[in-house]
């Protein structure tokens, strides 16, 4: 007859979230629960509510980025005015820090504040001579694109869950070491005592 090989595991890791938390604050009075059961609901309680907390976080620094990046782009709609400009030398390829390799070309333009000159992004081998549609602000000095919606929101949701990965990965970090020691403190707990039993269990004296 074969034996059956049981693998031990930690007395609560099968108990509910409810009654972890029934243990963390001292409601559970069950003669059963011992002091290493408690401590080890207050750690599962404390991973919890730092779960929760970091969910808080996580949305409210996308909305902040949110709110942020369109009040930005918001500014930045209500201060360009498009006009024509009229490239003044062809396109020369330039590798930019964000976006890769694009095309730039000399150009000169006219705008209520006076003339302007400037290097300004211009499609694959455009031509001396050519006449492009380039943004400015009010001083008249060439300004990007506002950020479109998706890309806003894109940010947003990077933001969030980069805060989700760093805040949950530390909490299941701390949550790992401090399980870790209380595991390590109820083998040594069980240890002591058997040291005591077994002689009167075996019949060793």
């Amino acid at each position: 007859m074969s034996a059956t090989v049981t693998t031990p595991t930690h007395p609560s890791s099968h108990t509910s979230l409810r009654r972890h938390v029934r243990r963390a604050t001292g409601r559970d009075h069950s003669p059963l629960c011992r002091p290493l059961d408690r401590a080890y609901s207050r750690l599962v309680t404390g991973l919890a509510l730092a779960m929760l907390g970091t969910l808080v976080v996580a949305a409210v620094a996308a909305l902040l980025v949110f709110r942020a990046e369109t009040h930005t782009a918001q500014q930045t709609a209500r201060h360009r005015h498009v006009v024509t400009a009229v490239t003044t030398g062809p396109a020369l390829s330039v590798n930019a820090r964000a976006g890769g390799v694009r095309e730039y070309a000399p150009a000169r333009w006219a705008y209520p504040v006076g003339p302007g000159t400037g290097s300004v992004p211009v499609p694959d081998g455009t031509l001396a001579g050519t006449a492009v549609q380039v943004g400015v602000n009010d001083a008249g000095n060439p300004i990007g694109a506002p950020k479109s919606a998706d890309l806003v929101l894109t940010d947003a949701a990077l933001v969030g869950f980069g805060t989700v990965a760093v805040l949950g990965f530390g909490a299941e970090g701390v949550f790992a070491l401090r399980r870790h020691a209380l595991e390590r403190r109820a083998e040594k707990g069980w240890e002591a005592a058997w040291e005591q039993v077994e002689p009167r269990w075996s019949g060793r004296r």
